[in-house]
Protein backbone atom coordinates (compact mmCIF):
# COMPACT_ATOMS: atom_id res chain seq x y z
CA UNK A 1 0.00 0.00 0.00
CA UNK A 2 1.66 3.08 -1.14
CA UNK A 3 2.00 6.08 1.99
CA UNK A 4 0.94 9.51 1.06
CA UNK A 5 3.84 12.08 1.32
CA UNK A 6 2.91 14.39 4.92
CA UNK A 7 3.03 17.90 4.56
CA UNK A 8 4.02 20.06 7.74
CA UNK A 9 1.92 23.11 7.60
CA UNK A 10 2.12 24.25 11.44
CA UNK A 11 4.96 26.29 11.54
CA UNK A 12 4.68 27.52 7.79
CA UNK A 13 8.66 28.31 7.26
CA UNK A 14 10.53 27.72 4.45
CA UNK A 15 13.63 25.49 5.22
CA UNK A 16 15.69 28.16 2.96
CA UNK A 17 14.76 30.94 5.49
CA UNK A 18 17.64 30.72 7.83
CA UNK A 19 20.24 30.99 4.79
CA UNK A 20 18.27 33.67 2.87
CA UNK A 21 20.29 35.96 4.65
CA UNK A 22 23.41 34.76 4.75
CA UNK A 23 22.86 34.44 0.59
CA UNK A 24 22.13 37.79 0.29
CA UNK A 25 25.14 38.71 2.35
CA UNK A 26 27.46 36.56 0.27
CA UNK A 27 26.37 38.19 -2.98
CA UNK A 28 26.48 41.90 -1.60
CA UNK A 29 29.92 40.52 -0.05
CA UNK A 30 31.26 39.16 -3.44
CA UNK A 31 32.51 42.65 -5.16
CA UNK A 32 35.84 43.82 -4.14
CA UNK A 33 34.66 47.07 -3.97
CA UNK A 34 33.03 45.73 -0.92
CA UNK A 35 35.48 44.53 1.03
CA UNK A 36 37.07 48.04 1.12
CA UNK A 37 33.81 49.71 1.61
CA UNK A 38 33.79 47.17 5.05
CA UNK A 39 37.45 48.47 5.85
CA UNK A 40 36.81 52.09 5.44
CA UNK A 41 33.86 51.99 7.86
CA UNK A 42 35.35 50.07 10.10
CA UNK A 43 38.57 52.21 10.49
CA UNK A 44 35.93 55.27 10.73
CA UNK A 45 34.02 53.48 13.63
CA UNK A 46 37.79 52.97 15.72
CA UNK A 47 38.59 56.54 15.22
CA UNK A 48 35.13 57.77 16.03
CA UNK A 49 35.09 55.94 19.07
CA UNK A 50 37.87 57.07 20.46
CA UNK A 51 38.53 60.48 19.18
CA UNK A 52 34.77 61.55 19.66
CA UNK A 53 32.82 63.99 18.57
CA UNK A 54 36.33 66.07 17.05
CA UNK A 55 36.71 63.63 13.90
CA UNK A 56 32.95 63.92 13.13
CA UNK A 57 32.80 67.53 12.88
CA UNK A 58 33.72 69.26 9.66
CA UNK A 59 37.33 70.31 10.95
CA UNK A 60 37.93 66.73 11.90
CA UNK A 61 36.34 65.34 7.90
CA UNK A 62 38.60 68.29 6.40
CA UNK A 63 42.31 66.87 8.85
CA UNK A 64 41.94 63.33 7.18
CA UNK A 65 39.97 64.24 3.48
CA UNK A 66 42.64 66.52 2.11
CA UNK A 67 45.72 64.27 3.11
CA UNK A 68 43.65 61.05 1.44
CA UNK A 69 42.85 63.56 -1.76
CA UNK A 70 46.60 64.15 -2.11
CA UNK A 71 47.20 60.57 -1.98
CA UNK A 72 44.59 59.33 -3.73
CA UNK A 73 44.99 61.30 -6.98
CA UNK A 74 48.56 59.07 -6.97
CA UNK A 75 46.74 56.13 -5.99
CA UNK A 76 44.01 55.41 -8.83
CA UNK A 77 46.35 54.89 -11.58
CA UNK A 78 48.74 52.83 -9.49
CA UNK A 79 45.50 50.52 -8.69
CA UNK A 80 45.30 50.31 -12.62
CA UNK A 81 48.78 49.68 -12.86
CA UNK A 82 47.94 46.97 -10.45
CA UNK A 83 45.72 45.28 -11.37
CA UNK A 84 47.65 44.78 -14.67
CA UNK A 85 50.56 43.28 -13.09
CA UNK A 86 52.71 45.77 -12.62
CA UNK A 87 53.56 48.53 -10.30
CA UNK A 88 55.31 52.24 -10.26
CA UNK A 89 58.18 53.34 -7.68
CA UNK A 90 59.49 56.31 -9.77
CA UNK A 91 56.23 58.35 -8.49
CA UNK A 92 58.57 59.28 -5.35
CA UNK A 93 61.20 61.16 -7.82
CA UNK A 94 58.42 62.25 -10.42
CA UNK A 95 56.18 64.04 -7.73
CA UNK A 96 60.04 66.74 -6.72
CA UNK A 97 60.96 66.68 -10.68
CA UNK A 98 57.50 68.41 -11.53
CA UNK A 99 57.05 70.79 -8.55
CA UNK A 100 60.80 72.20 -9.26
CA UNK A 101 60.01 71.94 -12.76
CA UNK A 102 57.11 74.27 -12.19
CA UNK A 103 59.06 76.71 -9.85
CA UNK A 104 62.07 76.99 -12.25
CA UNK A 105 59.95 77.39 -15.43
CA UNK A 106 57.86 79.88 -13.86
CA UNK A 107 59.68 81.18 -10.92
CA UNK A 108 63.01 81.43 -12.12
CA UNK A 109 62.07 82.20 -15.51
CA UNK A 110 59.14 84.21 -15.05
CA UNK A 111 56.34 82.24 -17.17
CA UNK A 112 52.95 82.03 -16.80
CA UNK A 113 51.77 79.45 -14.51
CA UNK A 114 50.21 77.57 -17.10
CA UNK A 115 53.51 77.22 -18.75
CA UNK A 116 54.90 76.02 -15.74
CA UNK A 117 52.26 73.29 -14.89
CA UNK A 118 51.53 71.92 -18.68
CA UNK A 119 55.76 71.79 -18.04
CA UNK A 120 55.29 70.03 -15.08
CA UNK A 121 53.05 67.50 -16.70
CA UNK A 122 54.87 66.97 -19.71
CA UNK A 123 57.67 65.77 -17.16
CA UNK A 124 55.70 63.05 -15.81
CA UNK A 125 53.97 62.08 -18.64
CA UNK A 126 57.86 61.46 -20.06
CA UNK A 127 58.88 59.79 -17.54
CA UNK A 128 55.74 57.59 -17.36
CA UNK A 129 56.54 56.92 -21.03
CA UNK A 130 60.54 55.74 -20.14
CA UNK A 131 58.69 53.45 -17.66
CA UNK A 132 56.27 52.11 -20.43
CA UNK A 133 59.06 51.69 -23.02
CA UNK A 134 61.57 49.88 -20.81
CA UNK A 135 59.09 47.90 -19.28
CA UNK A 136 57.34 46.02 -22.95
CA UNK A 137 60.53 46.67 -24.51
CA UNK A 138 63.26 44.69 -22.19
CA UNK A 139 60.54 42.52 -20.30
CA UNK A 140 62.37 43.67 -16.98
CA UNK A 141 59.47 43.54 -13.82
CA UNK A 142 58.16 47.04 -13.61
CA UNK A 143 59.98 47.03 -10.04
CA UNK A 144 63.01 46.98 -10.74
CA UNK A 145 62.45 49.37 -14.01
CA UNK A 146 60.86 51.67 -11.83
CA UNK A 147 63.32 51.58 -9.27
CA UNK A 148 65.94 52.34 -11.50
CA UNK A 149 64.16 55.33 -13.47
CA UNK A 150 63.29 56.78 -10.00
CA UNK A 151 67.65 57.09 -8.77
CA UNK A 152 67.60 58.18 -12.36
CA UNK A 153 64.94 60.88 -12.11
CA UNK A 154 66.31 62.21 -8.87
CA UNK A 155 69.80 62.76 -10.18
CA UNK A 156 68.65 64.80 -13.38
CA UNK A 157 66.55 66.94 -11.21
CA UNK A 158 69.46 67.92 -9.25
CA UNK A 159 71.71 68.50 -11.98
CA UNK A 160 69.28 70.23 -14.10
CA UNK A 161 68.37 72.55 -10.93
CA UNK A 162 71.68 73.40 -9.97
CA UNK A 163 72.82 74.06 -13.92
CA UNK A 164 70.09 76.13 -14.24
CA UNK A 165 69.52 78.33 -11.01
CA UNK A 166 73.07 77.81 -9.21
CA UNK A 167 71.33 76.19 -6.40
CA UNK A 168 69.21 72.88 -5.31
CA UNK A 169 66.46 75.29 -4.30
CA UNK A 170 64.50 78.61 -5.82
CA UNK A 171 61.52 80.25 -4.79
CA UNK A 172 57.70 81.28 -6.65
CA UNK A 173 55.04 83.32 -5.69
CA UNK A 174 51.99 81.59 -7.33
CA UNK A 175 48.84 83.63 -8.64
CA UNK A 176 45.55 83.82 -7.73
CA UNK A 177 44.41 82.06 -10.40
CA UNK A 178 46.23 79.01 -9.79
CA UNK A 179 45.84 78.91 -6.16
CA UNK A 180 42.24 79.24 -6.75
CA UNK A 181 42.09 76.18 -9.05
CA UNK A 182 44.91 74.09 -7.03
CA UNK A 183 45.32 74.72 -3.36
CA UNK A 184 42.26 77.21 -2.14
CA UNK A 185 40.72 75.69 0.84
CA UNK A 186 36.52 75.73 0.59
CA UNK A 187 34.72 77.21 3.52
CA UNK A 188 38.55 77.33 5.13
CA UNK A 189 38.91 73.60 5.78
CA UNK A 190 38.66 71.75 2.49
CA UNK A 191 41.03 72.19 -0.12
CA UNK A 192 40.00 72.32 -4.01
CA UNK A 193 42.21 69.29 -4.13
CA UNK A 194 39.24 67.04 -3.04
CA UNK A 195 36.88 67.83 -5.49
CA UNK A 196 40.23 67.06 -7.89
CA UNK A 197 39.75 63.73 -6.23
CA UNK A 198 36.63 62.75 -7.15
CA UNK A 199 36.86 63.86 -10.49
CA UNK A 200 40.19 61.74 -11.24
CA UNK A 201 37.83 59.05 -9.36
CA UNK A 202 34.87 58.66 -11.51
CA UNK A 203 37.33 59.46 -14.89
CA UNK A 204 39.31 55.89 -13.63
CA UNK A 205 36.11 54.07 -12.39
CA UNK A 206 34.33 54.72 -15.95
CA UNK A 207 37.61 53.26 -17.84
CA UNK A 208 38.23 50.02 -15.23
CA UNK A 209 34.34 49.60 -15.33
CA UNK A 210 32.68 51.22 -18.39
CA UNK A 211 34.98 51.70 -21.26
CA UNK A 212 36.30 48.47 -23.43
CA UNK A 213 39.64 49.17 -21.64
CA UNK A 214 38.67 48.03 -18.56
CA UNK A 215 38.24 44.19 -19.78
CA UNK A 216 41.88 45.07 -21.37
CA UNK A 217 43.74 46.02 -18.15
CA UNK A 218 42.56 42.90 -16.08
CA UNK A 219 43.42 40.50 -19.23
CA UNK A 220 47.64 41.96 -19.07
CA UNK A 221 47.82 40.49 -15.10
CA UNK A 222 46.82 36.90 -17.26
CA UNK A 223 48.64 35.52 -20.43
CA UNK A 224 49.70 38.62 -22.50
CA UNK A 225 50.28 36.24 -25.40
CA UNK A 226 46.84 35.42 -25.61
CA UNK A 227 45.69 38.87 -24.85
CA UNK A 228 47.59 39.89 -28.02
CA UNK A 229 46.44 37.42 -29.93
CA UNK A 230 42.81 38.07 -29.04
CA UNK A 231 43.40 41.91 -30.55
CA UNK A 232 44.42 43.78 -27.32
CA UNK A 233 47.19 46.27 -27.73
CA UNK A 234 49.21 45.42 -24.46
CA UNK A 235 52.38 47.32 -25.47
CA UNK A 236 49.84 50.54 -25.46
CA UNK A 237 48.01 49.75 -23.22
CA UNK A 238 51.02 49.10 -20.43
CA UNK A 239 52.98 52.80 -21.95
CA UNK A 240 49.43 54.68 -21.40
CA UNK A 241 48.63 53.20 -17.80
CA UNK A 242 52.52 54.32 -16.97
CA UNK A 243 52.42 57.61 -18.32
CA UNK A 244 48.81 58.23 -16.77
CA UNK A 245 50.57 57.32 -13.02
CA UNK A 246 53.73 60.10 -14.50
CA UNK A 247 50.79 62.21 -15.11
CA UNK A 248 48.50 62.05 -11.86
CA UNK A 249 52.10 61.88 -9.89
CA UNK A 250 52.81 65.52 -11.37
CA UNK A 251 49.70 67.02 -11.34
CA UNK A 252 49.89 65.77 -6.90
CA UNK A 253 52.72 68.11 -6.99
CA UNK A 254 50.71 71.15 -7.68
CA UNK A 255 47.48 70.33 -5.30
CA UNK A 256 49.69 69.00 -2.75
CA UNK A 257 50.50 72.28 -1.53
CA UNK A 258 50.96 74.93 -4.60
CA UNK A 259 50.85 78.01 -1.89
CA UNK A 260 54.13 77.05 -1.03
CA UNK A 261 56.57 79.47 -2.36
CA UNK A 262 60.42 77.29 -1.96
CA UNK A 263 60.90 73.93 -3.81
CA UNK A 264 64.04 72.17 -2.99
CA UNK A 265 65.59 68.66 -4.81
CA UNK A 266 68.31 68.66 -2.16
Amino acid sequence: MASTPRTDLGTGASPHTGTGFLTAFRRLARPPETGSLLGMLAVYVFFLTFAGRIFASAPGFASWLNVAAEIGIVALPIGLLMIAGHLDLSIGAVIPAASLTVVIVSGHYGAPDLVGIAAALAVGLLVGYVNGVFVVRTEIPSLIVTIGIMFAVMGLTLGIAVLLTGSTSTSITPSAASKAMLGQFVGGMFQVTIFWWALFAAVFAYVLHVSPWGNWIYALDGDKISARNAGIPTERLTIGLFMASGFCAAFESRVASPSSSTRSCA
